[in-house]
């Protein structure tokens, strides 16, 4: 019966896939010689349009956060094709051929939609940057000269794209379609491919890069994206001049007259229709045209801008800080075709945002090439950071396999203080394959786990044993190929004396959280200590009354503590040390565990004294307090 039902669904899928085609064939794309695979995608893309958004994260970063955080991985992985060193040494080269291999595992062994953009160093300059001066002096790149065969600009403009091209030639050789958007924020006028005065020649310079990738050296594999920024700041500047000064506040929203004066401007940077397939635009914050935080809206006024921008194209979110609402975007639109988070994000929002029937995640897209691909597997109870209180638990999650072959979930069990799984692993979308599952090879196998209607699984887990935790379930597919879920942390028969108590710092960054995050039982909300605040810096929570203390756990992020003790006091004023921790090591951060004789305190506080980092100081996830946690 499930061999059938399987087989029903993969037929379903496949005809999903041709639907697309045969809806989407009105579309003819940029690049009349896409190759099949570049042109399947692009279709079912169409197809999506309208109905509900495709989910992505726009870099490596929120990726892993976002795949335990919520339980599901988003279905386009952007990222960047820039190798961060001028000019093309041995570094370059390393960093953007492992950029080439994280796409084509994105692509052939996920089965996810590659989308890559580009913080193209200035041409002409060794040490340039994509940003207007930087290094400190530099001169803006003349785009008139960048346009004019013989100049020397134009000759440093085709050198760089040529490197580019050859990598981008590896992803066409290996049939992998690209979501290229190249010159992002293209009239935003922080980067050096932007001509505020003179917008056509940027235009024309975009025209140069097309031809010279499509028709000079045939990749044929590029979806193109244009994309706009969030505000241009020589727009914004015009009309601040025309309101009496930078002082004089804008009108928000803009009159019609206005928003139509800020589309004919930023239309003059559009390459034309014949150059590209997808128009987008970057959604920070710009209260003045009318969107604010990711959750506040779906950027309803940045559509209509685009709608003016690119009349006709369908049109994408290329960046925003986090998922648009998307119950406002499935009560009204608009019909975005895609959003991209740059963060991860508030935890709760994720994993609202991400498991939302608005938004497609990467197991809900259909097999869009003719290889196997990961099955897709989740945890769904308990979640992250959760506090179990009995001896048997009931696990649940969803498995599932688009190419029909699912064979089972197996569940394991790492009985140790809390990792930062998101935080560790290599430096791409391979973060979760294979050192997770490795890690958790070396942990207990609990067992199989029964499958039932939907891809919904159960497990029991029996003689939890008390303490701290991780969970993960890895679901295999009849051609080998395995995939390890989100991983979930949990604490098991121990009370957390320290847990909605007062919390207090010595200091609080602007960008980070107040002191009571880290007592929250969130393990993904923290106190972040002021980076220009001197050691040292210390963490205090209030028990509330006296108690008996004899264990502390301590989970950081990237930014820990290299030396710090735990000093407990009896009226906040007086202190002593019970534990210290020097020389500590940890990239990731994770946890400390600390076992204490037990002594009598009401109040328990983190001294730190020297920080492991020198761009931030000190963050920490959880501060928690037991009487005892069991060896």
């Amino acid at each position: 019966m499930m061999g059938r039902r399987i087989v029903v669904v993969l037929l379903a899928m496949l005809a999903a896939v041709l639907g697309a085609s045969r809806t989407a064939s009105a579309l003819e794309p940029a690049d009349p010689d896409l190759i099949p695979e570049a042109r399947r995608l692009l279709d079912y893309m169409m197809s999506a349009q309208g109905g509900k958004i495709i989910s992505g994260v726009s870099r490596k970063g929120p990726l892993p956060a976002v795949l335990h955080t919520t339980g599901r991985d988003p279905a386009i992985w952007g990222t960047d094709f820039y190798g961060w060193s001028r000019k093309y040494d041995d570094r370059y080269h390393a960093v953007v051929s492992g950029v080439v291999d994280a796409c084509l595992y994105w692509w052939q062994q996920k089965g996810g939609i590659v989308q890559i953009h580009f913080h193209w160093g200035k041409p002409t300059d060794p040490n340039g940057s994509a940003w207007k001066g930087r290094p400190a002096g530099a001169e803006p790149l003349d785009l008139a000269r960048t346009l004019t065969p013989g100049t020397e600009e134009y000759k440093a403009f085709h050198d760089d794209l040529s490197v580019t091209a050859d990598y981008l030639q590896q992803l066409a050789d290996a049939r992998v379609p690209v979501v290229w958007r190249p010159f992002h924020e293209i009239d935003g006028g922080w980067f050096w491919w932007t001509d505020p005065e003179t917008p056509q020649n940027t235009a024309a310079l975009w025209r140069q890069m097309f031809r010279y990738l499509v028709k000079e050296r045939g990749l044929h594999n590029l979806i193109w994206v244009y994309n706009a920024a969030h505000r241009s700041n020589s727009w914004e500047g015009q009309l601040r001049r025309e309101a009496g000064g930078w002082d004089v506040p804008l009108p928000s929203p803009p009159t019609r007259e206005q928003l139509e004066a800020e589309i004919a401007y930023r239309k003059r940077f559009y390459p034309g229709d014949e150059y590209v397939d997808i128009a987008s635009i970057d959604c920070y914050g710009n209260r003045r045209v009318g969107w604010g935080t990711p959750w506040e809206d779906a950027r309803r006024k940045a559509y209509e801008l685009m709608q003016g921008v690119a009349p006709g194209k369908p049109l994408a979110i290329g960046e925003e800080p986090g998922i648009l609402n998307p119950d406002i975007a499935q009560r009204g639109g608009p019909p975005w075709l895609y959003t991209m988070a740059w963060w991860a994000g508030d935890s709760d929002w994720m994993r609202h945002a991400y498991n939302h029937e608005h938004m497609i995640t990467l197991d809900e897209l259909p097999p869009l090439h003719e290889g196997n691909v990961m099955p897709n597997v989740r945890i769904v109870w308990p979640t992250d950071g959760a506090a179990l209180d009995s001896r048997e638990i009931e696990l649940a999650g969803f498995a599932s396999d688009r190419n029909g072959k699912l064979e089972g979930v197996t569940l394991y069990a790492l009985n140790e203080p809390w990792l930062n799984i998101a935080a560790r692993g290599g430096n791409d979308c391979r973060i979760i394959n294979p050192s997770v599952e490795e890690m958790f090879a070396a942990g207990e196998l609990l067992g199989e786990a029964r499958m039932g209607a939907q891809g919904r699984w159960t497990f029991t887990w029996q003689d939890v044993p008390a303490g701290y935790g991780h969970v993960a379930a890895i679901a295999r597919d009849a051609d080998g190929a395995v995939m390890c879920s989100n991983v979930v942390r949990v604490t098991a028969r121990i009370e957390n004396l320290a847990l909605g108590k007062p919390a207090s710092a010595s200091s609080q960054s602007r960008s980070g959280g107040p002191p009571q995050d880290a007592v929250d039982g969130d393990p993904y909300t923290s106190w972040w200590s002021d980076k220009d605040a001197p050691d040292p810096q210390w963490l205090m929570v209030d028990l509330g009354a006296e108690k008996t203390v004899g264990a502390v756990s301590v989970t950081w992020w990237k930014a820990y503590a290299k030396d710090y003790a735990v000093q407990v006091s009896s009226d906040g004023k007086s202190w002593r040390d019970v534990s210290r921790v020097e020389g500590r090591r940890k990239p990731a951060g994770d946890s400390d565990l600390m076992r204490l004789a037990p002594v009598r305190a009401r109040h328990v506080r983190l001294h730190c004294t020297e920080p492991a980092v020198d761009w931030q100081h000190y963050c920490v996830y959880e501060f928690a307090v037991y009487e005892e946690v069991p060896e």
